[in-house]
């Protein structure tokens, strides 16, 4: 693969050696965010072609030997082919970065501590809209297939838009004009899940041509991949701290009648079994259309679609804690329960629970975007840029979560490595259909939509004069974007919760969870949830329900259509957030020599400003009321069904300066220095001003509210690095960074007390403020070797601290060791990745007041492949071959949370191209 390109035609693609300006070229296409442009010639270059695993190393090394700033990135092996089956995994090889996996498969990038909402993320120099509530980005949405290049920049240039503090992310698509004539590819593959034992196809093919004696360009590629898994977890959700509470059977006594038993001690909430089956189903492509009139103008038009669906299907068993029910329990030196019985006393106490639900994704993303590149003269550059994209969750509704089960003793013991259970009646009080009575039931789920609309004009100014000062950018940028967010939601809770009304027993039957954990059963009831709702809508449920209570039918049937359980509604913590960004930037690009040795300087400014509006709907709680025979719960009872909107609006504005230094020491090695200031947007969901109830247990109330007076935050941040270049395809460097960030965002859970109509109520709520200042400091190590054997090591390491433990989620070391061979037709390479013990939330999501961390995670990969002929290659690939578990707790390593088995995978095909 060779194509011509002339030098004087970049503008502003990035500053490079001549060399690296061909690789680039030739695996990126033009880049707008790199302004980075090299003084102009007009010197043709042949393009190196990059083809296999080391010679993509090579050009990744070589692109961050000749980048100006803090920098780096990975290439494809060839067009279609990218090193790892997901774009977040091969990042992770990347010194600093770590992923947070779904599925098994990357999903969230943690950059240098800062998590996903932390890292602007770009397609092709644009920021793309995510389906989330937040500002993260799923990777998991986006095929590798469809990428030639990602590049991780840790120090800003002015140019690129702010919004990373801890970096920015860009991805690159393919390009018909990075291509000499005709090129198509095409590889096709079966996945084989080892938990499920179910093997799915995956296919994605590419295909690109120019006409016109080149003048015109035009590049498609499509992909598809489906998967059939079965994820198997345990988990008590959270911890409760600082509980209070007496022995079941000591309640009677006089010791106990004005101090607990026990206090200031830990509790989980609860312990369930869980079987997901997914069926995960992305299917993508996109576009291309190139067309130069003459040597000086490039117009580009681009489009990308991707659609994603998790279905999924969870069967479980779940043991539910109320304090008022729960005897002989036992306790570590922590003061952390390690043992307890859950008891029955007249009807009332503990309950078998079996639970179907369904954590869905229906994500459809779009992007559309214009490029002009004109040459206007010798000196002058532009580069002008439109773009859209819109990202849509449309789960709204469509989950669910059903419980039915009976009133029932167990007990369980939290001593070993995970927890064990013990249920009265042993297997058959799991597996009799007419011990089932209806409980909690809900229809739930979101619609997010995110839109982005970029307008955006860059200008590279190159002088005439040949001195220090050889190039300056500079340009506008404006984003408009909205963010709406509204949860569908319908409960028949009034009528069905208390275990009072019989689900007929042919509607239930035995679930056996196949290759699950040991210490706990494998076998219980599941049921249809979509019968669940069509009986407990029935005619013959309104019977059983005006039989036992005595109300008329016509009453029973208007109370259980009014709970719209077919219909669900928007709730009240639905929102909508509009935010308007304008900014405008400078960079100065210097190079001179101090005692002969070559320095590099550029520096710039870019002001931003920012108007947010926000809108939402509030419900003011009125009540809370009792639920018959379920003491662990308490019903809300509302002013209104339909909550009041609000709206509040803010506004700030920022100047970022940043400074890159480039000094080569000799012609190997090279010394950089950065100081930037950088941002980081608040989270759209913590701006909305609503008051949402989200645990209404006795005892243990919790609420959460939003802040739309949030400020940013802010970071000032330096980084030094050493790298040594020390033969062809290897190099050795060390990095030291650090970053002060203020107004830092965390959640601050606080006592706050409601007065409703049945007397004062204490909630815990958690509220995001603007805190006090945080550092973050950190050293990364990197190493790639090759022998002219073939033979070859990659390996980093990343170690980073903070003076905020409790602050910063996604704060943790981690280390990367690749080894592989490739001589002739063969290759082959085995990839580990360990990230060590970090805070996964600093308030657990799955409830509760208290963090939520995941322990040292180590995984193993690998792949072999074969060039059977030029154009063809078969593979197979390995993905968590050691079939490792990821584990979650709570503040203390003796606090079990989650045990989640996702199990190896591992695919056979083939790849061909022409």
């Amino acid at each position: 693969m060779t194509h011509k390109i002339n030098t004087s035609q970049l503008g502003p693609i990035a500053k490079r050696s001549l060399l690296g300006v061909a690789i680039a070229s030739a695996l990126h296409a033009p880049i707008s965010l790199a302004q980075e442009a090299t003084t102009a010639t007009d010197k043709e270059v042949e393009v190196i072609e990059v083809k296999g695993f080391t010679s993509s190393l090579k050009a990744s090394m070589l692109d961050k030997k000749a980048s100006d700033v803090v920098y780096d990135g990975i290439t494809a092996e060839d067009l279609g082919k990218f090193p790892d089956q997901n774009v977040a995994e091969s990042l992770q090889r990347i010194t600093g970065v770590a992923i947070d996996r779904s599925g098994g498969e990357g999903q969230f990038i943690t950059v240098r501590g800062f998590g996903p909402d932390f890292n602007t993320v770009l397609v092709n120099g644009r920021q793309i809209a995510t389906e989330n509530q937040g500002r993260a980005f799923s990777f998991d949405t986006l095929p590798a297939e469809l990428i030639s290049g990602a590049r991780v920049y840790k120090s800003p240039l002015a140019s690129m838009q702010e919004g990373g503090i801890g970096s920015t992310v860009e991805i690159t698509t393919a390009r018909p004009f990075a291509f000499d004539g005709f090129k198509a590819v095409a590889s096709v593959k079966g996945m084989y899940e080892d938990i499920s034992e179910e093997t799915t196809p995956q296919m994605s093919g590419l295909i690109t041509n120019t006409f016109m004696d080149g003048k015109l360009g035009v590049l498609a590629a499509a992909s598809f991949q489906q998967r059939k898994l079965q994820t198997n977890m345990l988990e008590t959700r959270y911890w409760r701290p600082e509980v209070s509470l007496t022995n079941r059977s000591e309640l009677d006594n006089p010791d106990y009648a004005d101090n607990a038993q026990f206090n200031g001690v830990y509790i989980p909430q609860n312990f369930d079994q869980i079987v997901d089956l997914v069926d995960r189903e992305r299917t993508s492509g996109n576009l291309v259309v190139q067309y130069a009139p003459n040597d000086d103008m490039t117009l580009t038009l681009d489009g990308l679609y991707s659609k994603f669906e998790v279905d999924s299907d969870a069967h479980s068993v779940g043991h539910w804690f109320s304090d008022s029910n729960l005897d002989n329990m036992s306790f570590t030196d922590n003061g952390s329960l390690s043992g307890v019985t859950s008891t029955v006393v007249d009807g009332v106490g503990g309950a078998t629970d079996f639970i179907r639900r369904r954590y869905g994704r229906d994500v459809e993303i779009q992007a559309f975007g214009a490029n002009f590149e004109w040459l206007v003269n010798d000196n002058l550059t532009a580069n002008i840029d439109i773009s859209t994209s819109t990202a849509e969750d449309s789960s709204g509704g469509d989950n669910f979560f059903t419980v039915v089960g009976y009133n029932n003793e167990y007990s369980v013991d939290f001593t070993g490595a995970t927890p064990s259970l013990t249920v009265a009646g042993g297997d058959a009080a799991l597996q009799t259909p007419s011990l089932g009575r209806m409980h909690y039931n809900e229809r739930n789920g979101f619609d997010t939509e995110d839109t982005i609309s970029e307008y955006r004009a860059d200008f590279s100014w190159v002088p005439d004069s040949d001195n220090a000062f050889y190039k300056a950018d500079f340009g506008i940028y404006f984003q408009d974007r909205e963010k709406s967010n509204t949860r569908l939601f319908a409960s028949g809770c009034d009528i069905y919760c208390g275990y009072t009304f019989d689900l007929p027993d042919e509607l239930l039957s035995v679930f056996t969870a196949q290759n699950y954990f040991g210490g706990v059963p494998n076998q219980w009831l599941t049921y249809d949830p979509e019968a669940f709702f069509d009986y407990a809508t029935s005619d013959a449920a309104v019977q059983q329900i005006a039989d036992a209570t005595g109300e008329s039918f016509d009453d029973v049937r208007a109370a259980i259509d009014a709970t719209n359980i077919g219909n669900p509604q928007p709730s009240n913590d639905s929102f909508v957030v509009s935010e308007e960004v304008l900014s405008a930037y400078a960079q100065f690009y210097f190079t001179t020599e101090i005692s002969e040795m070559p320095l590099d300087v550029n520096f710039g400014f870019r002001y931003s400003e920012t108007d947010t509006s926000v809108d939402g709907t509030s419900q003011i709680v009125r009540d809370l009321q009792p639920i018959p025979n379920d003491p662990s719960d308490l019903n809300v009872v509302y002013e209104t069904e339909v909550g009041a909107p609000v709206n509040e609006k803010n506004s700030y504005s920022s100047l970022l300066p940043n400074l890159n230094v480039k000094l080569q020491l000799t012609d190997d090695l090279y010394l950089r220095y950065a100081f930037s200031e950088t941002l980081t947007r608040p989270m759209m969901d913590d701006l909305v001003p609503v008051f949402n109830v989200t645990v209404s247990r006795p005892g243990n109330l919790q609420a959460q509210a939003g802040n739309t007076e949030l400020k940013p935050y802010k970071a000032t941040s330096w980084d030094v690095s050493l790298e040594w270049y020390y033969d062809d395809t290897s190099y050795f460097s060390a990095a030291a960074f650090n970053k002060e960030v203020e107004d830092f965002i965390a959640g601050d859970v606080a006592d706050e007390s409601l007065f409703l109509e049945s007397g004062e109520y204490v909630f815990s709520v958690l509220r995001p403020r603007n805190g006090d200042t945080l550092e973050v400091e950190g050293l990364e190590l990197a190493w790639l070797h090759t022998l002219e054997s073939g033979f070859g090591i990659q390996a980093n390491a990343t170690i980073v601290n903070s003076d905020a433990e409790f602050s910063l989620p996604g704060l943790g070391n981690s280390q990367n060791i690749t080894l592989f061979y490739e001589k002739d037709a063969f290759q082959a390479r085995v990839a580990l990745n360990n990230r060590e013990t970090f805070m996964q939330e600093a308030v657990s999501t799955l409830g509760g007041t208290e963090p939520r961390f995941t322990e040292t995670y180590t995984q193993v990969d690998m792949s072999v492949s074969y060039d059977v002929t030029e154009s063809l290659t078969v593979f197979f690939e390995g993905i968590n071959i050691t079939d490792e578990e990821l584990t979650r707790r709570g503040r203390l390593s003796e606090h079990f949370v989650q045990q989640v088995a996702d199990g190896a995978r591992y695919a056979v095909g083939v790849r061909a191209s022409f």
